[in-house]
């Protein structure tokens, strides 16, 4: 009789889950008598993969991890070098694709070509560290638009000179990226651009959802941005408002009806005809609003989700 797996172990690898030191293969890649891959050659996927680098203060060391919907998070302690990242994730490559392919966020390339195993990726560009985003590959962005404040940045990509840090700097209308060359420096790249969205959403949506309920007499308690998978923005029950930082990409009416939206919650904290009357009344359009953020999510690009 095979030996009782615990419950903790099965959910860590129905989720794929992999823990391990930055120097270390994660620990929660399933053997071959669950995994159907591992007696396969490894296929391969566009490399390195769209990934958040998310930093800890419990963290003792570099963890890897397959969130639903996302893809790869890994979890960093303070102080960990974001330059060591791309070090970290060849070094569980075989984990991070197989892990990737199972969870259904990632699609096998074709195959290497040559004697020294470079990938081509569909775009044709040996080993171009495109990242797989969710409609296929993508790389790192050449301009950042974002409607709802009516601004618009190129993104200049620099190399990066030794022993500086990563950084992204916004100079007039451009964002200046220094980054490791190559597609190893793409993930950081994109990490630190949402980084820098997220201060953006906090500079420009927090003073005009505050001018919205100065305008209409609404008191809140306080504004936060997030970077929510499937909200536009949320109100608690003390008044504390949470905007996504993708509104920027909607187009302005669309982010400004759904401000209105959750001031009317401090009001009316559900969605019954109470709400709506109050809605319509400081929102007139509220309705045909409502409709286009069915597609609201294709305003998004695909590294800010």
């Amino acid at each position: 009789m095979s030996p009782m797996i615990p419950l903790k172990d099965l959910m860590r690898r129905f989720a794929g889950i992999g823990s391990g030191g930055p120097d270390a293969g994660p620990d929660a890649v399933p053997d071959a008598g669950h995994d159907a891959l591992a007696d396969a050659p490894s296929p391969e996927v566009a490399w390195p993969p769209r990934h958040d680098v998310r930093t800890s203060p419990r963290a003792r060391r570099v963890r890897l991890r397959i969130v639903p919907r996302r893809g790869l998070e890994v979890v960093v302690p303070p102080g960990f070098s974001a330059t060591r990242i791309p070090e970290v994730l060849e070094r569980h490559r075989t984990w991070i694709v197989r892990a990737l392919l199972r969870a259904g966020l990632a699609e096998p390339v074709p195959g290497p070509v040559g004697g020294q195993g470079d990938a081509i990726t569909p775009g044709g560009t040996p080993g171009g560290g495109a990242f797989l985003g969710p409609h296929g590959i993508r790389s790192v962005p050449a301009e950042v638009v974002l409607p709802a404040v009516q601004a618009r940045y190129a993104v200049i990509r620099a190399p990066l000179a030794p022993g500086m840090r990563p950084e992204l700097r916004e100079v007039d209308a451009a964002l200046r990226l220094r980054v490791p060359d190559g597609g190893a420096g793409d993930g950081v790249a994109v990490d630190l651009l949402r980084d820098w969205l997220r201060a953006v959403a906090r500079r420009r949506l927090a003073p005009w959802l505050h001018g919205l309920a100065v305008q209409h007499g609404f008191l809140y308690q306080r504004c936060v941005v997030r970077m929510q998978q499937t909200r536009w923005g949320s109100c608690s029950a003390r008044g504390t408002i949470s905007c996504n930082a993708s509104l920027l990409f909607l187009p302005r009416d669309l982010a400004r009806h759904v401000l209105l939206h959750e001031l009317c919650h401090t009001v009316h904290l559900d969605h019954s005809p109470r709400f709506h009357d109050l809605l319509a009344r400081v929102d007139p359009d509220a309705a045909l609003w409502r409709e286009g953020l069915r597609s609201g999510w294709s305003h998004v690009p695909w590294w800010a989700r």
